[in-house]
């Protein structure tokens, strides 16, 4: 029976949703801070009304509030986050000294075409280090880039020309110009562009495709199979610029040379990408298939990955921009150093590839993680010891699933001490320790008679086949 909503809980309920909507004090106009911690708040409806009070105040409003000397950093951290930033109260926020420079420094370097024109008009009040990260922005570059650009041959000899390679153009606009020559409607000019497209070394290519402006339409020529080269794909899959449904489209059609290539970069890769492989009839035959290096993928682990990365969406979506300011929040208040404070940070993805290719201390850490496709990737990491797994069969706080992982494992079940060590873990779920106990050796069955620890009805089997054994 559900026990009834506490009338001091309904109360405080009350007050925050009068505060996130701006009409707790009649007589005062809404507080940015308490909205912004409202946003954050564990109540849907709360977030939601915060947000859209958020949304209804005026540039105007905002901006005072915001030039303020005493303005908390939570609230600038807020609106200098992408997702919340208007451009008009850009100069409010870059004037006023109370503003984290490396909240600044961040929006610059991620500033969307709208607010990197704010930014340029107001270049006196950035410090170097938001400079630095303005110049690299993509969107800056491709500003730049656009100014400079070099028109497209017009006439049929100057396209001809340039498509055979005997008419020189800027290097770093070669791939540009002749992916477009490439579609041209001349059948002579097309062919005569691929035809140079295929004879440029990788070299040549990388550093093109390496760029943050690299143009779609090179990208998808790289990424169409007629065309891959497998050395060059990490940079197209690294590269921001290059299209999402491009990259799943060939991992729909990768072959056993590309698939490798796609897992190794498994982080990189969308769940788009990910369903894509997973359908992929090459992909099914090729893992099936004992490998000899990289990373190898089983079909299951790859649909638990699929699994948790649409919920994360799903979550992400749901929460909107109330998960953002969480996630900033802990960001801020939690100082992890080494491999743990690395592993925190990673999502899913990375966790896996990590699981399957990083170190032993990596393994120890990740095994213990609340997701079962990270400690299912641990124990399919082919760098996985003999030694470790008889460490994990020991562990007592680990998720039972991966207790009876290590028991469906027949490699893992072959070697004495880990199935001996199984049985004496108090975490073992039971059907598993009966199954495993006959195989137990005299000596050991004693020992598990005095394990305090284990289930009764464990260490009470263990009773009954040891005087079984006797008679």
């Amino acid at each position: 029976m559900t026990s009834p909503p506490s009338p001091l809980r309904e109360v405080v309920l009350k007050d925050k949703l009068l505060l996130a909507r701006g009409a707790a004090d009649s007589s005062a106009r809404p507080q940015l801070d308490v909205l912004v911690s409202l946003v954050a708040d564990a109540d849907e409806e709360v977030r939601r009304a915060a947000q859209e009070t958020l949304g209804r105040l005026s540039d105007d409003y905002c901006a005072r509030l915001l030039a303020a000397p005493s303005l908390p950093e939570t609230v600038a951290r807020y609106f200098l986050h992408p997702a919340h930033l208007r451009p008009a109260l850009l100069p409010a926020l870059l004037a006023n000294s109370a503003c984290p420079q490396d909240a600044i420094e961040a929006l610059a370097a991620q500033a969307s075409p709208e607010i990197l024109s704010a930014f340029l008009a107001n270049l006196e009040l950035l410090k170097t280090p938001a400079l630095v990260a303005l110049k690299k922005n993509p969107s800056f570059l491709a500003l730049q880039k656009a100014t400079v650009a070099t028109p497209l041959p017009t006439t049929s000899e100057e396209k001809l020309a340039v498509a055979r390679g005997a008419k020189p153009v800027p290097e770093a606009e070669q791939l540009r110009i002749l992916v477009a020559l490439a579609s041209d409607p001349s059948e002579e000019v097309r062919r005569a562009a691929a035809d140079t497209l295929a004879h440029l070394e990788d070299e040549d290519c990388a550093e093109q495709l390496a760029e943050p402006t690299l143009e779609e339409a090179v990208s998808r020529y790289f990424l169409d199979p007629a065309h891959l080269r497998p050395v060059l794909l990490p940079l197209l899959l690294t590269n921001r610029a290059t299209p999402p449904d491009a990259i799943a489209g060939l991992a729909a059609n990768a072959g056993p040379k590309v698939i490798p290539i796609l897992l190794d970069n498994l982080d990189l890769l969308k769940t788009s990408a990910l369903i894509a492989l997973k359908d992929n009839p090459a992909y099914l035959t090729w893992q099936s298939e004992p490998q000899t290096e990289g990373v190898v993928l089983e079909v299951d682990l790859l649909e638990m990955l699929i699994a948790e990365a649409e919920a994360e969406a799903a979550r992400l979506e749901q929460e909107g921009p109330a998960a953002v300011v969480e996630e900033e929040v802990v960001e801020g208040v939690q100082k992890k150093e080494g491999i743990s404070g690395k592993i925190a940070k990673m999502g899913v993805a990375q966790k896996v590839k990590l699981a399957l290719l990083g170190s032993r201390e990596e393994r120890g850490i990740l095994i213990r993680d609340g997701s079962r496709v990270v400690s299912r990737a641990v124990l399919s990491s082919p760098k996985l010891s003999d030694v470790e797994v008889e460490s994990f069969a020991a562990l007592k706080n680990v998720d039972q699933d991966v207790l009876r992982t290590i028991s469906m494992n027949r490699k893992f079940m072959k070697n004495y001490t880990v199935m001996k060590t199984l049985v004496a873990n108090p975490r073992l779920p039971i059907d598993i320790g009966l199954t495993l106990m006959p195989r137990l050796i005299q000596n050991d069955l004693q020992m598990l008679t005095k394990n305090r620890d284990v289930a009764d009805v464990i260490r009470k089997m263990a009773v009954k086949l040891s005087k079984t054994r006797k008679q």
